[in-house]
């Protein structure tokens, strides 16, 4: 790539500020120039991320990482409490009690408000175990598969954006204690509906972007571990350095 200010030629984009002017040319510019080009400039910096973004498979597979450890974890914590064997009870209750409404609202009611604990267990495990994303931008499934958050242009994400999209990713789960404690049928049907919107919003990692909807607000995505240090390398020149170097030695 070639920079049209002074002509010289480029292995890569991230030399670039703009589409046709390198990053040297472009701090030498006057400041009023700058601020014309400036929108044009992190609108490019973003475009030049695109490629070394995960795409939908791995973070498919990451998430279904999770989501196992989370459920043998919640099973081993049910089968040690007893609440599998109790739920398998409660089961048998219902299949005697027919067609009797009524003994299955009684049934229902008295197991459901005997086991709120059981019940909250799965959210607050939820909340406790992605917290390392909140703080260190990955869950155990994303270290597994070599993921990381960062913002946009492949930046660490800061922690601000780190807690934003914790909190959108497990909306759904405080929303979900408080159906349970409060036992309002509104906060049910409203987190079955921002439920079905996280889970389908999480296909939109399918697009050009490959943001879900955590990532969209918090204006964050997922990179490779290997993509992000290819990128901070390529920003600060390391590849072009060692290319020119063995070209030098050859």
């Amino acid at each position: 790539m070639r920079c049209e200010k002074c002509q010289n030629d480029y292995p890569s984009t991230f030399y670039f500020a703009t589409p046709l002017i390198c990053k040297a040319c472009f701090e030498k510019l006057p400041e009023e120039e700058k601020l014309r080009l400036s929108n044009l400039q992190k609108q490019f910096t973003t475009e030049q991320t695109l490629e070394f973004r995960a795409r939908f498979g791995k973070r498919f597979l990451a998430s279904l990482v999770d989501f196992l450890l989370i459920s043998v974890i919640v099973l081993v914590i049910y089968k040690l409490d007893g609440f599998l064997s109790a739920y398998g009870d409660f089961l048998q209750e219902i299949k005697n009690a027919g067609t009797d409404a009524e003994t299955i609202k009684l049934l229902q009611n008295e197991f459901f408000g005997s086991n709120l604990i059981n019940l909250a267990i799965p959210s607050v495990l939820t909340f406790f175990y992605f917290l390392s994303e909140a703080i260190a931008g990955v869950s155990l499934g994303k270290y597994i598969l070599g993921l990381k958050i960062a913002n946009t242009d492949g930046e660490n994400a800061s922690s601000r954006q780190l807690w934003i999209r914790y909190v959108v990713k497990n909306s759904s789960g405080v929303l979900n204690l408080l159906g349970i404690i409060t036992s309002l049928s509104i906060i049910n049907t409203i987190n079955s509906i921002w439920a079905f919107v996280l889970f389908f919003g999480f296909f939109l990692i399918l697009g050009r972007n490959r943001q879900n909807i955590q990532d969209i607000i918090a204006k964050t995505t997922v990179f490779k571990v290997d993509d992000l240090e290819e990128l901070q390398n390529l920003k600060e020149g390391k590849i072009f350095d060692a290319e020119v170097k063995e070209e030098e030695k050859q």
